[in-house]
């Protein structure tokens, strides 16, 4: 009985000593009883040589939000020195500020900086009061 039982609760995306989840859509159970698939919000683009991510939509925001952010996100990066943009496109992707430091060949603490001013200039790109200025006051 046990021997026919498991290899059907396999087949159907069961994995030994899991529960089931169908609302998990992570979990191969619920990809296959509804039919989810999972997508990538990252994809490499060989003419530039670099990973893109992909900007998720708000289902508030209207296609000419979603198209000036993109704008804006290219804008923003190209403004950026050459190395720095190489540094926030790799945090942007999810990359660990160890893993980052390692990779530029800077201090852990130095890429958090960096991390920091990359929030800092994006905020002053688009307009917004610099982190830590009170409601009235302006940056010196």
């Amino acid at each position: 009985m046990v021997a026919n039982l498991c290899p059907r609760r396999v087949k159907i995306g069961r994995k030994v000593g899991t529960a089931l989840n169908v609302r998990d859509v992570s979990s191969e159970y619920c990809q296959l009883a509804k039919g989810v698939t999972l997508q990538r919000l990252d994809r490499y683009d060989r003419q530039t040589q670099s990973w893109l991510e992909v900007l998720v939509e708000d289902r508030h925001a209207t296609p000419a939000d979603t198209a000036a952010a993109r704008i804006d996100i290219a804008d923003w990066f190209r403004a950026l020195p050459v190395r720095d943009r190489r540094i926030a496109g790799a945090l942007a992707v999810g990359n660990s500020t160890k893993d980052v430091a390692r990779r530029f060949r800077l201090s852990p603490g130095r890429i958090s900086q960096k991390r920091r001013e990359y929030h800092d200039s994006w905020r002053r790109f688009q307009g917004e009061d610099p982190i830590g200025a009170m409601p009235g006051e302006t940056a010196a």
